[in-house]
C-alpha cells in the first residue's frame, strides 16, 4: 500500500475513520527485512471469515486489494539514509502507549463485535467487493498526489484504473483494470510532502485511528480537500464516505494487526517500527 498503509481505522458515530487517519489506514505494518514479504507476494485473507490466520509479526501487508488477495509493499532499507525509519523519533511514547491501550481496548468490545457481525452478514466476496468500491472513490485523491509527485506514469494508470473500473467495473465492485495490468498504488499528500524533503516529526498514536506522524497527519487533512467529492457535497457526507471506508479497511486488515499483536513481545515497538518502515518505503518510491 502503499502507500500505504499503514494502517488502525475507525469511525466517529461508526467512527470518524480514515479522513484524517489514513494514515493510515494508510499504512499498515511491515518488517525488519529479514522477515519482510516482498512486493508482489501476495497472501489469501481467506482465514478472515473465521478470525484466524493473517500474517506473523514481522510482515508486512498493504490496504490494496487486487481480487482476493492482499498486496505488500516493499520495504525501505537503511542504506538509503532518508532518516525516516533510523531512530524513531517518540517523544511521546508514554502517552503514544496509553492512546494505543485505549484503541485496542475499543476495538475490543466496539469494533470486534461490529467486525464479526459485518463478516456474518456480508460474504467474503462482497466484503472484498464493498473495499473495492472504497479503493476506487480514493482514485481522485490519488491522482493530485501523483501529479504532486511528479509521477506522470502513475498518474495515467490511476485514470485508466479510474475510468475502467467506474464503468465496466460498475463502480469499482470488480476490479477490471487489474487485468490490464494497472495495479492499484495508495498515494497521499504526506508522500506528496515527504517526496520534497520533509520529515516525518513525532511518532503518533491517534485515538481511534491509529498510527501516524505529524507530517502524515497533516496530509490526511489536506488529502480531505483534494478530493472533488467535498466541494460537491460538502463535509458531513464525506464524513459518512470515510466511516465507511475506515470500517472496511479495519475489516480487510484485522487478521493481519491481530497476528501482528499475538506475536510480538512488544506490540507498540513493533506496531510503530512496521508503520515507519512501511511509509517510508512509499516516499523512496514517490522519490523515484
Amino acid at each position: 500500500m502503499t502507500k500505504l498503509f499503514q494502517l488502525r481505522v475507525a469511525a466517529l458515530g461508526f467512527g470518524f475513520a480514515l479522513l484524517v487517519g489514513v494514515s493510515a489506514c494508510a499504512t499498515a505494518p511491515s518488517a525488519p527485512e529479514a522477515d519482510v514479504v516482498s512486493a508482489g507476494e501476495e497472501f489469501s485473507p481467506d482465514t478472515a471469515d473465521d478470525d484466524e490466520g493473517g500474517v506473523a509479526a514481522g510482515e508486512a501487508f498493504s490496504s490494496d486489494i487486487a481480487d482476493d488477495d492482499y498486496e505488500y509493499d516493499d520495504l525501505f532499507d537503511d542504506e538509503f539514509g532518508f532518516g525516516e525509519d533510523a531512530l524513531p523519533y517518540d517523544p511521546l511514547e508514554r502517552t503514544n502507549r496509553s492512546m494505543l491501550n485505549f484503541n485496542q481496548e475499543l476495538n475490543r468490545y466496539v469494533f470486534d463485535p461490529m467486525i464479526r457481525g459485518y463478516r456474518f452478514a456480508v460474504p467474503r466476496s462482497g466484503r472484498q467487493a464493498v473495499h473495492r468500491v472504497f479503493l476506487n472513490m480514493e482514485a481522485p485523491t490519488t491522482l493530485v498526489n501523483d501529479l504532486l509527485q511528479l509521477r506522470f506514469k502513475d498518474a495515467a494508470t490511476t485514470v485508466g484504473r479510474f475510468f475502467l473500473n467506474s464503468t465496466i467495473g460498475f463502480g469499482g465492485i470488480f476490479d477490471v483494470a487489474i487485468e490490464a495490468d494497472w495495479e492499484h498504488h495508495e498515494s497521499d499528500f504526506g508522500q506528496t510532502l515527504g517526496r520534497y524533503g520533509v520529515g516525518p516529526g513525532p511518532y503518533l498514536m491517534l485515538p481511534l485511528l491509529g498510527p501516524s506522524t505529524v507530517r502524515d497527519g497533516v496530509g490526511s487533512l489536506v488529502d480531505i480537500f483534494l478530493h472533488p467529492l467535498f466541494y460537491v457535497f460538502g463535509l458531513t457526507p464525506n464524513i459518512l464516505i470515510g466511516a465507511g471506508s475506515g470500517f472496511s479497511s479495519l475489516d480487510a486488515h484485522d487478521p493481519a494487526l491481530k497476528a501482528l499483536e499475538e506475536s510480538s513481545v512488544d506490540f507498540y515497538a513493533a506496531l510503530r517500527s512496521a508503520y515507519l518502515q512501511n511509509r517510508a518505503a512509499l516516499i523512496l518510491k514517490s522519490r523515484e
